[in-house]
């Protein structure tokens, strides 16, 4: 549009030594029209440029440029003043320059028909994108999330078969062959036979050491039935009280005593957090170290004053009470010669730390 206000006006009006001013002044009110979207620049900007049009019969001819740059916009209204100096002094100009306005002020309003169709398409276009590529992410972390719900549940099944063996074990044939050593030692007693007392000791401690290596067995599987992200994972689950972020990173699973320890701090821990705080989040984070298992409960919950006051005493003299069950979870720190640390800055959080050397 503006090359062909340009070619008509230096077409139409070459002997004018001027002619650049028009087109320096056209592009500055279009640019100002397109950056400003600002109702009184507008306008004042139209009035301006209809003045110059009264004066100067050379600037009608940007007239296209100066509709295009308005049509379609909430201000669209003020086009309708374009026309003014066209109709009021069309005997003054030539009939070439009045229909070479009219035929491109129709030629722009077209113009810029199509290019807001296009925009209009372009950005339906872009929003169906980013809608699909949206629902592609969504659908891909929906898949994560059941692969890796599929994958706790298959060793959530593991553990649980696990432990049932091993009870079935523990239940029967660890009765068998204690019944079968009482057995074995009550004919010790009544044989009199030295050769068949021999056989019996002999087959006596083959049960015992068969026994040993049964309950030895039965005490590994048991405890690798425990598993303490999946434990935790359970706490985690059925934590509804608020939002709650589970971080687990230990290579190494820590002794059966020391994960039960763990799963009942947590629990404890969870538990005075619903009963006692207001928290709207709450972070766990179970560490391994070179020299020792790390576990820090935190929630962003408000503690009145008073309160804060009470437990800082609390924590200072270990005086834990019977209230919040810090007394449990203090003993079976210590239990470990572990450390634990309570801090009440921005809500609560606790930092235990058992040494692997006490484990």
């Amino acid at each position: 549009m503006l090359f062909i206000c340009c070619l008509a006006l230096y077409l139409f009006h070459a002997n004018n030594s001027f002619a650049i001013i028009p087109v320096i002044i056209s592009i500055v009110f279009s640019c100002l029209f397109v950056y400003y979207d600002n109702y009184r620049l507008r306008l004042t900007g139209i009035l301006i440029f209809i003045i110059l049009c009264l004066l100067m019969p050379n600037y009608i001819i940007f007239l296209p440029l100066l509709l295009y740059e308005i049509l379609h916009t909430k201000y669209q209204f003020t086009a309708l003043l374009i026309l003014f100096p066209l109709i009021y002094y069309i005997t003054i100009y030539s009939t070439i320059t009045v229909s070479f306005t009219a035929v491109f002020l129709a030629v722009s309003y077209l113009l810029k028909f199509k290019t807001d169709h296009l925009n209009k398409l372009s950005t339906e276009y872009n929003d169906l994108r980013d809608s699909s590529a949206q629902m592609s992410l969504l659908l891909e972390e929906k898949n994560q999330d059941l692969l890796k719900n599929q994958d706790f549940e298959v060793n959530l099944a593991t553990l649980n078969e696990r432990n049932r063996i091993s009870k079935e074990i523990h239940d029967n044939i660890g009765h068998l062959l204690s019944r079968a050593l009482l057995q074995v030692g009550a004919l010790q007693v009544v044989s009199k036979d030295e050769a068949t007392k021999e056989g019996l000791t002999d087959l006596k401690e083959s049960l015992s050491v068969g026994m040993d290596q049964i309950r030895s067995s039965i005490h590994k599987m048991y405890d690798e039935s425990i598993d303490l992200y999946v434990q935790i994972e359970h706490l985690v689950k059925d934590f509804t009280f608020c939002t709650i972020n589970y971080d687990y990173d230990i290579k190494n699973a820590p002794p059966l005593a020391l994960k039960h320890s763990l799963i009942a701090i947590t629990k404890e821990s969870l538990s005075n957090i619903m009963r006692h705080s207001n928290a709207t989040k709450v972070s766990i984070a179970l560490h391994e170290h070179p020299a020792m298992y790390q576990l820090i409960i935190q929630d962003n919950g408000i503690i009145e004053e008073h309160q804060r006051k009470i437990l800082s005493v609390a924590f200072e003299n270990q005086d834990y009470g019977e209230g919040m069950g810090l007394r449990n979870i203090y003993d079976r720190v210590k239990s470990f010669n572990g450390n634990i640390n309570v801090t009440l800055a921005s809500g609560y959080k606790l930092f235990i730390s058992i040494p692997k050397s006490a484990v």
